[in-house]
């Protein structure tokens, strides 16, 4: 098929209208996730070779992406406000939890590891007497 033929074009708006409406649904997903896994799955949404140029698609992936960063420092903070809360014989466990459960920041998510063990190092230098 030629780059020009109509069909072509509209079986090309069709996958972009699709591809939109798949991350359009994923960021309600993203909203109601409680796990950083379920979040790091729900951003890594590939987008297809074929409509990669498309800036509709673009910017319906860069939607899902910061919906999902939110939702994860979201997460995070919840997480290190429990440890800063929690019993001096109860932190080690958490802590280990904690970092186990960044290990699953992956893909688009992975920067944020950094970020959450910062957070996690200042909580545990407000803690210190």
């Amino acid at each position: 098929m030629a780059y020009g033929d109509p069909a072509d074009k509209a079986l090309l708006r069709l996958e972009v209208r699709r591809y939109v409406g798949r991350c359009e649904g994923n960021e309600g997903l993203v909203q109601r996730a409680d796990s950083l896994r379920e979040l790091a799955r729900l951003a890594a949404t590939t987008l297809p070779y074929r409509i990669a140029n498309e800036m509709e698609a673009r910017e319906a992936q860069r939607h899902l992406l910061l919906a999902a960063e939110d939702r994860a420092r979201e997460l995070i903070v919840e997480q290190v406000a429990v440890f800063a809360k929690a019993g001096q014989d109860h932190r080690v466990g958490l802590r280990s939890k904690m970092v186990e459960d960044w290990a699953n920041l992956t893909g688009p998510l992975s920067h944020l590891r950094t970020w959450a063990k910062g957070k996690l190092t200042m909580a545990e230098q407000s803690l210190l007497p």
